[in-house]
């Protein structure tokens, strides 16, 4: 029993350390918070239960904030997070609280906000935070509700900028999953589905939290009050997106259409390597609006890269740097989408590029 304990950490912390070193911009992904600790700032009743982060225990009175440490989210560059919860253990007579939050802000390491209401957040001044309300307070409609909080400087206090209140239920014990993209000045949340949005807002992150330097530290946080739950992050992924590549005019070249591929899973792993002799060849792969690899140079071994299908279907284009020894740039493509491995080869020149179409046929949202 040990021994197999020890190889699934073993296998948890090489899948992190892959990730991190063949995409990027990937700053992490786990479901083991034993592993990530490290780069975690815990303030208050944040710890690691087992593999899961712990916001707040199941407790009256209860704070807790947990950042990340390692670097700050370049918001210019624009980033993209996941993260699955869970809160359960409600206490029985006001049947769970207070809730948690995604928070965004500049405040240093050592933020935490208050209990109850608070949240966790409030008493950090000038965030930009995604609250998830389980307990019904003064001006709510409902103990179940998500909201795009706003700071006011002059009263010193939050408000409600966007509320949605037809969501599944929070605190019902079950796993829900979270997804959050910042990019070109929109905010875009999803909840539950990759299908909808529950929120999509413009905003300008840097200038709310009051970056001079244009970064963010981000991270959770949570409270209780009388009413008290579990709060609990199962699993979180972060990462940066890449700058398009300043070589490549996408208006000059032609993209021409491609096979179909159907997968059957949203997380896909795209592996791209030179299958004919290697010539120096120089690529970057894009699927639809986002850069999933720039300006490599293709070898001989598999670059993983890991993608998640968030519509029914993406395009996904090889553009050339260079035309190598042997014109024109050629690749071979495997998508992995964990059921089976489908290859298909690309080629491309400076004012050509092959494409393939990820077409989604799996039956989850």
């Amino acid at each position: 029993m040990r021994s197999t304990l020890v190889m699934r950490l073993f296998f948890i912390l090489v899948s992190i350390m892959c990730a991190v070193g063949a995409h990027a911009q990937t700053f992490f992904k786990t479901d083991d918070f034993k592993v990530l600790a490290k780069d975690l700032r815990m303030n208050g009743s944040v710890e690691v239960v087992g593999e899961v982060l712990r916001l707040t225990p199941a407790r009256t009175n209860q704070r807790g904030a947990c950042w990340y440490q390692k670097r700050k989210i370049d918001l210019d560059k624009g980033f993209e997070t996941e993260f699955t919860f869970r809160i359960d253990n409600n206490d029985a007579q006001y049947g769970g609280g207070d809730g948690f939050a995604f928070v965004l802000h500049n405040q240093g390491l050592g933020a935490i906000g208050g209990k109850g209401n608070d949240i966790g957040y409030k008493g950090i001044p000038g965030a930009v935070v995604i609250e998830f309300d389980t307990h019904v307070d003064e001006g709510d409609k409902t103990r179940n509700q998500v909201a795009l909080m706003k700071y006011d400087p002059a009263k010193k206090e939050y408000k409600r900028e966007a509320t949605v209140h037809e969501i599944r239920e929070l605190n019902n014990g079950e796993e829900h999953f979270a997804r959050i993209e910042y990019r070109d000045g929109f905010l875009t949340f999803f909840m539950d589905s990759y299908l909808f949005p529950v929120l999509s807002f413009r905003i300008d992150i840097a200038d709310r939290i009051g970056s001079s330097d244009g970064k963010a530290i981000i991270g959770f946080t949570s409270s209780t009050g009388r009413a008290y739950s579990h709060h609990d992050i199962l699993s979180w992924s972060l990462a940066e997106f890449l700058p398009p590549p300043e070589d490549i005019k996408e208006e000059e070249i032609t993209v021409l259409e491609g096979e179909v591929i159907e997968v059957q899973s949203r997380n896909l792993v795209l592996s791209v390597w030179d299958h004919n002799r290697i010539d120096g060849d120089i690529i970057s792969l894009k699927v639809d609006d986002k850069y999933i690899l720039t300006k490599y140079t293709l070898e001989a071994l598999k670059k993983s890269v890991s993608y998640r299908l968030t519509g029914f279907q993406a395009q996904l284009v090889l553009y050339a740097h260079n035309l190598g020894d042997i014109p024109p740039n050629t690749a071979a493509i495997e998508i992995d989408d964990g059921v089976s491995k489908q290859t298909i080869k690309l080629k491309a020149t400076l004012q050509e590029s092959e494409s393939l179409i990820l077409r989604y046929v799996g039956d989850d949202m």
